[in-house]
């Protein structure tokens, strides 16, 4: 039996450390669900993506599966590297916040799949209490209301924007202006805000404000849907 005949049956015998395996799987989904778990409370303003949170919770696993593979061994992480290569990956994520949150997963996964877990799991507590005490801090949580996207065209040649800032401060807790478009060759300019509204039932008045202001053609207001994609 040749070297590498003897490490493929070595390999496949189970050992004493089969349950310690489970373990530690479990373990790397249980801190998974207290991420996605973490991550939904922490944007009460919006429904989470389904596929982001199931993503938050099953990356420790597929992490911790990864490295438990890898182990110490040089040639299984240049196979794994050659395998995974083949995949891409094209995926949108809306705010820093999600991102954030994403690194946290595969954080929790590495962390078990080393044999770290106490690390992973102190992180995780850590990193919710975090977010509690952020969440209470003034301008550091995250915003309570869905954004919104403001669109107004308006007369170029009467471009109020005192007036409009003021009714965005209004009814806004914040906004930032997305895109400025001219249309009609230039009589008009097309201006979109992203803003986070004081009332979560608020997009009216904050359009009929809009509208009252002289030079203002046409104001409206539509849900900033969550975007992501990935292609394999």
């Amino acid at each position: 039996m040749n070297p590498i005949e003897r490490q493929l049956l070595l390999d496949s015998v189970p050992t004493e450390a089969d349950g310690g395996v489970v373990l530690v799987l479990i373990l790397a989904f249980v801190l998974g669900l207290v991420v996605a778990a973490t991550h939904r409370w922490s944007v009460p303003g919006r429904v989470p993506s389904p596929s982001l949170q199931a993503s938050l919770a099953l990356l420790p696993v597929v992490s911790a599966m990864v490295l438990l593979v890898i182990g110490d061994s040089l040639a299984r992480a240049f196979s794994l590297v050659g395998a995974l290569a083949i995949v891409r990956f094209r995926t949108r994520l809306r705010t820093t916040w999600d991102i954030t949150f994403v690194f946290l997963s595969l954080a929790a996964g590495i962390g078990c799949g080393t044999g770290k877990p106490l690390i992973a799991g102190i992180g995780v507590l850590v990193a919710a209490m975090a977010v509690a005490v952020l969440s209470l801090l003034p301008g550091t949580g995250h915003p309570t209301s869905p954004p919104v996207r403001i669109q107004c065209d308006l007369s170029a040649l009467d471009v109020r924007q005192d007036a409009l800032d003021a009714v965005l401060k209004e009814h806004c807790a914040d906004y930032s202006l997305l895109t400025t478009r001219s249309l009609r060759f230039g009589e008009l300019l097309s201006l979109t805000w992203r803003v986070h509204l004081r009332n979560t039932n608020g997009s009216a008045g904050v359009v009929a404000a809009l509208s009252r202001i002289e030079g203002v053609e046409r104001a409206l207001a539509s849900a900033d849907a969550e975007q992501s994609d990935a292609t394999v």
